[in-house]
């Protein structure tokens, strides 16, 4: 019987916690988020690769790369998105010829890493990435560099994110899908009884 309620325990807390997790209650969106990424999230990733494949198209087409640097002015104020550009030495580049004289500590480490890869993070509030701009074949026309390291800078993007969405559709389902599980898995462990013999049980 101990085997039974020891089971019992751990589904109920299960069922407590998934069918919890189903409204806007502690641990939220970005307590979550390297668990679980939302396909939410996944949108709003894919609008960050939209606006860093125009700049970096803006930047080669445009006689002055300053049309760049204004391009994500204009889509940043249109869209409420904080939009910075930084080097393969992790400085900020507010214009072209204009690097602040200070690196970016979250920048550094992305490109320390081994392979750098696009980091995102969700708040309360707001919802970042920082995801690194790689060099391409048409690009070692203009930059020699790329032919020597495979990274050209880093782009930080930031927004405000709608958490009720999160939480009133895929969250629900998700949750709901689990709790539906953990609820008839408990139901049968109720049921069974470990004293019984294995024979007896399929006789019935």
């Amino acid at each position: 019987m101990k085997i039974k309620f020891a089971f019992a325990s751990v589904l109920a807390m299960l069922l407590l916690l998934t069918g919890a997790q189903m409204f806007s209650i502690p641990p939220y969106a970005g307590d979550i988020h390297e668990i679980y990424r939302s396909g939410y999230f996944v949108e709003i990733e894919r609008g960050f690769g939209v606006i860093r494949d125009s700049f970096i198209g803006t930047k080669m087409m445009a006689k002055d790369p300053a049309y760049a640097w204004m391009l994500l002015q204009d889509i940043g104020e249109s869209q409420g998105t904080d939009i910075a550009v930084y080097t393969t030495s992790a400085y900020r580049v507010t214009a072209p010829g204009k690097i602040e004289s200070s690196q970016d500590p979250e920048v550094v480490r992305l490109l320390n890493s081994v392979e750098p890869r696009p980091q995102c993070r969700a708040g309360q509030r707001r919802y970042s990435c920082l995801i690194p701009v790689r060099f391409e074949e048409k690009c070692r026309f203009c930059h020699e560099s790329a032919r020597k390291k495979p990274i050209a800078g880093v782009m930080r993007f930031e927004r405000d994110y709608d958490a009720t969405v999160y939480y009133r559709a895929e969250r629900m389902v998700l949750f709901g899908v689990l709790s539906a599980i953990f609820a008839l898995l408990l139901y049968y462990v109720l049921k069974w009884e470990p004293g019984r013999g294995v024979k007896e049980l399929f006789d019935k």
